[in-house]
C-alpha cells in the first residue's frame, strides 16, 4: 500500500493551500524548517488559485467548490493582512 495521497482535485488544492500558507510563514520550509514570508510566491499561489476558480467553474462538486471558495477566502485574507503589515 502507498503512503501516496490520492490525485483528486481537492488533494491538488490541498497542497496549492499548503504552498501558500508556506508562502505566507505560517508553516516551515520542509527543506529547512524555516518560516519566512515570501508575498510574492504567495500572491503568485492565490492568483494561480484564483485561475483555476475561473477555469473549473460549473465543472466542480458541491464539496470541491465549497473547499475551494473557502480556500481562497483565507488566503485572501491573509493576503490582506500580510500587505497591510508591510505598508505600516
Amino acid at each position: 500500500m502507498s503512503d501516496t495521497p490520492a490525485a483528486t482535485f481537492l488533494n491538488f488544492l490541498s497542497g496549492l493551500g499548503a504552498q501558500a500558507l508556506m508562502q505566507f510563514g505560517e508553516l516551515p520550509n520542509p527543506i529547512n524548517g524555516e518560516r519566512s514570508l515570501n508575498l510574492a510566491y504567495a500572491r503568485y499561489t492565490v492568483e494561480l488559485l484564483t485561475v483555476l476558480e475561473a477555469k473549473t467553474a460549473g465543472n466542480r462538486t458541491t464539496e470541491e467548490d465549497e473547499y475551494l471558495r473557502r480556500l481562497l477566502a483565507d488566503l485572501r485574507a491573509r493576503m490582506t493582512k500580510a500587505e497591510a503589515a508591510i505598508a505600516d
